[in-house]
This record gives C-alpha cells, sequence and structure tokens, in this order.
C-alpha cells in the first residue's frame, strides 16, 4: 500500500511541474506596437507550442505509468493475500486430519 500512495504521490509532483511548464512560457499577445510578425517570430511561437505539448505529455504519461504501475502492485498485492488465504486453509485442514 504505501508504494501505490508512493506512485501517487510522485505523478503528483511530476505533473505538477510539468503542469508549470506548460502554463509558464505561455505566448503574452503582442502589444499595439508590433504588429508584423518576423519569421524569426513565428519559429519562437512553434517552438514554443512544442515545448507546451512536451510538458503536457510529460505529465500525461506519469499518471498512465502510475495507474498501470498501481495496477501491477494491486494485482500482485491479491495473488499474495489468495496464496496466503490457501495456505492457512490447508494448514487449518492438515492439522484437523493430522490430529483425528
Amino acid at each position: 500500500m504505501k508504494a501505490i500512495v508512493r506512485n501517487v504521490l510522485l505523478a503528483f509532483l511530476i505533473s505538477t511541474f510539468a503542469f508549470f511548464g506548460a502554463m509558464g512560457g505561455k505566448q503574452t499577445k503582442p502589444s499595439a506596437a508590433i504588429v508584423r510578425e518576423t519569421k524569426q517570430n513565428k519559429e519562437f511561437i512553434t517552438e514554443r507550442q512544442k515545448e507546451t505539448y512536451t510538458c503536457l505529455s510529460v505529465a500525461f504519461l506519469a499518471w498512465a505509468l502510475c495507474f498501470w504501475r498501481c495496477s501491477v502492485i494491486n494485482r500482485r498485492l491479491n495473488e499474495e493475500r489468495e496464496y496466503q488465504r490457501r495456505f492457512n486453509d490447508y494448514m487449518r485442514n492438515s492439522s484437523f486430519n493430522r490430529h483425528y
């Protein structure tokens, strides 16, 4: 259970920084003095959009991997509980058969 909580907190931390990165560099509207767009300005905007998409994909990937890892951990815990239950049932039944 601690591992699941750790994974969720880690995904939250990673996605928080990724969202800050995505929102921190948003383009502001140009002032009235700058009306014409140069080729360099367009390249800067497209590069900034790529960085934003990269940050958002990192956040999405962090949560997707978190859910996948938590499902794997949960499946292993369920298998271990089932194995423990079967073992306890077997031990109870075998000790009963030995004494009677």
